[in-house]
């Protein structure tokens, strides 16, 4: 899930590969490293010593910012006299979950932040390095909520202690356009299906949450009372970030060149919708990054809403939901006679590019009524992956 800005590997299958080659920087132990969180808030950066992982000093620059879209125009002029009056061995750029990747990678070259000791990573993986141990060890399950203009989205993950580093492992991830859904309904919804399937015990974080958008007390009735309800805001994401650069100092110091091979996927993903047999959209084996669309029209009269899942294997029916890892709630369809409504499914699965999946009604992105997009985190490292693959291992 972490994404360092030259790409990491992913868990999908290598067709081949050569041996790793690594290039060792010399290590500068006396000097601080950086967490820089761009937020809807502004840019806001945290130093921390490289020696103890200790909070050295913290600012921000206020901008107004779409950290899905963010214009790197406006952050480029902040960002370089924040980064030249706070020099850092190493910088950690934590950035929104749901920014488009190649977005993403065309704006670092814009704002300077493609050397080989700037690092970027998603909220996420920043929340997760900001975590004590014990909190680890005490919360069986994490929820990540993040809110788009159009769309909730949730997803559930568990975390492995390895040493100081923190793991995260996908669970199920969530989305619904909000035209009518709220957020402590659509929350509400999302913790009885986790705990009809035996997840309990939560920390639930809102990442960057929109101004006004959260209802507090509305929403920790929705949590329950013992589940606690965290609001992380760009101060905190830098914060993380730079604890994401202690925790995994030392891998970011080695700048590996990677391995040299072809990705594959390493199963077939199905998705569902309307009842219909689940429809494969990545291929067993199929060469990374796949990317594929596919639309099929609504069987019935005046359909509003559909709900499509996404789940690992190939299927006669329905599988058992323990295979299944994502599902999207398109709301607020525009009425269509029946077996004249079209609705695309896509999916865009990769290593190191991130890992997409997106509904939306018609049959051109462009001219769409209704959509969601969502990025996930790497399906291959997820539960449902386990219980798929886990009899062949």
């Amino acid at each position: 899930m972490s994404d360092f800005y030259r790409g990491t590997l992913s868990t999908s299958f290598l067709f081949s590969f050569s041996p790793l080659i690594a290039i060792v920087s010399n290590p500068k132990t006396s000097m601080a490293l950086a967490g820089i969180c761009i937020s809807r808030s502004g840019i806001d950066i945290a130093l921390v010593s490289s020696a103890d992982g200790a909070l050295q000093e913290s600012t921000s620059a206020p901008l107004q910012i779409d950290p899905i879209e963010p214009d790197a125009n406006a952050l480029a002029a902040p960002l370089t006299s924040l980064t030249s009056q706070h020099h850092a061995e190493l910088t950690v750029l934590a950035m929104s979950t749901q920014v488009l990747v190649f977005h993403k990678y065309s704006m670092l070259h814009e704002i300077g932040l493609s050397t080989d000791d700037r690092f970027t990573i998603d909220y996420i993986s920043a929340y997760v390095a900001g975590l004590r141990s014990d909190e680890v060890a005490s919360t069986p399950c994490f929820l990540f909520i993040e809110i788009t203009p159009t769309t909730f989205i949730a997803q559930l993950v568990t975390i492995r202690l390895e040493g100081a580093k923190r793991i995260c492992i996908p669970v199920y991830v969530e989305a619904t356009t909000s035209s009518t859904t709220t957020l402590p309904i659509f929350v509400g919804q999302f913790l009885a299906w986790a705990q009809g399937h035996n997840y309990k015990s939560f920390q639930c974080a809102l990442l960057d949450p929109p101004s006004g958008s959260v209802d507090s007390t509305a929403l920790q009735i929705a949590l329950a009372t013992d589940c606690p309800m965290i609001i992380a805001d760009g101060v905190q994401l830098a914060k993380y970030a730079a604890s994401y650069a202690f925790l995994n100092l030392e891998d970011l110091r080695q700048q590996d060149e990677g391995e040299m091979g072809q990705y594959v996927s390493p199963c077939p993903i199905s998705f569902l919708a309307n009842n219909n047999p689940p429809t494969v959209i990545i291929h067993n084996s199929e060469p990374l990054a796949a990317a594929r669309d596919i639309t099929f029209t609504t069987s019935d009269e005046n359909q509003t809403s559909i709900a499509v899942e996404f789940a690992f294997g190939k299927h006669d029916a329905r599988p058992e939901d323990r295979l299944i890892f994502a599902k999207v709630t398109l709301e607020g369809l525009r009425p269509r006679p029946a077996d004249e409504g079209r609705i695309t499914v896509s999916m865009f699965v990769s290593t190191g590019l991130g890992n997409r999946v997106e509904v939306f009604q018609g049959s051109e992105r462009k001219n769409a009524d209704v959509r969601a997009v969502i990025q996930i985190i790497d399906p291959f490292e997820g539960t449902a992956f386990e219980v798929f693959y886990g009899p062949w291992r």
